[in-house]
This record gives structure tokens, sequence and C-alpha cells, in this order.
């Protein structure tokens, strides 16, 4: 895939991700959003608290990497490489992975107290993203470099990081809409 296709699918679908929560989740009452498919898995307010977890995390991250990369003239290159961790953490989170995952304790927002602010949070996160991604276009994908997970020492190329995030997001944002429709 080259690097301009990735972007621009990465862009369609967050801006589809944000199109949904816009108009099916943010106006919701509390008791919709607080609803569980089944007593062990998550509501909409607690998807939004997990995912904006990583946005806050990785946004910082990836705005530091691309003005670098700006500065040391890193030009887009032709086409996108996948990491052998990006592969793995991108498969993982991709919406055809049915099978859940074990998510760590420090992630996890079941049955805490959980407000409606999450959304607005999420949609904020969710415009930022979306200005790097733009921002992304006129640099190369491959070289930057962001450390993933708790201490960092995996490395995802900032394609495969932006990739990922996208990814992740609309996995949950689809967990939510389930939830809060039952």
């Amino acid at each position: 895939m080259t690097q301009k296709e990735l972007l621009d699918h990465l862009e369609s679908e967050l801006k589809d991700v944000m199109d949904v929560v816009r108009s099916s989740l943010s106006g919701q009452s509390a008791d919709i959003l607080k609803q569980r498919l089944s007593p062990d898995s998550w509501n909409a307010l607690e998807c939004f608290a997990h995912l904006n977890v990583f946005l806050e995390k990785y946004i910082p991250a990836i705005e530091r990497v691309i003005h670098l990369a700006k500065a040391r003239r890193w030009s887009p290159s032709d086409r996108v490489n996948y990491t052998f961790k990006g592969r793995s953490v991108i498969g993982k989170s991709s919406r055809s992975n049915t099978r859940p995952g074990k998510t760590p304790k420090r992630y996890n927002f079941i049955h805490q107290p959980v407000g409606q602010e999450v959304i607005k949070s999420f949609l904020i996160n969710s415009e930022r993203l979306l200005r790097n991604i733009q921002a992304a276009k006129e640099v190369d994908l491959n070289r930057p470099r962001i450390g993933w997970g708790p201490s960092g020492f995996f490395k995802l190329t900032l394609g495969n990081m932006l990739e990922w995030l996208v990814e992740h997001s609309h996995r949950h944002v689809n967990q939510a809409s389930k939830a809060a429709r039952t």
C-alpha cells in the first residue's frame, strides 16, 4: 500500500468513526451508555475511557515525531512498511478479529465510575489525531519510530502507530455502539 493510500484511508475511517459517535452515541442518556451486553462486558462509556488513555498517551509522541521528521526533511516514501510488532498489534485490533483480548488492568475501566465527558474527550482527541494524519502526509511514515506499550521497548513506525490507533478506535466504537443498543 502506498503512503498516500494509507493516510487517505485512515482519514476517511477516522471521520466515519467520529460521525458514528456524534450521530448515535453523544446524545444518548447516561442510562443507555451504561448498559452492558453481559455482566463482564464493557459499557459504552468504559470503551471511550479505554480509547482516551491510548489517544492521550500516543498523540503527543506522534506530534513530536512528525515535527522531527519535518525538521530532518524526511520526505514521503512510496510504500508503507510494517514491522513485526506493528503487524501484530494492528491485526489484534482489527475489526475482523472477533476474539476478545485480555486488557491490562491499567487500561480496563470495567465497573469504574466513568462519566459522559469521556465521549467529548474522545471527539477532541480524535480531531487531534485527524490533524496529525493530515500532517503526516508531508513526511516518511517508515522512518519515525514511537515506543509502544508500557515500557516503550517495542517501536512502531509512525504509519503503523496511526493505523493501529484508527483500527483500535473503530473496533471499540463498534463495541460501544453494540452495548448502547441493548
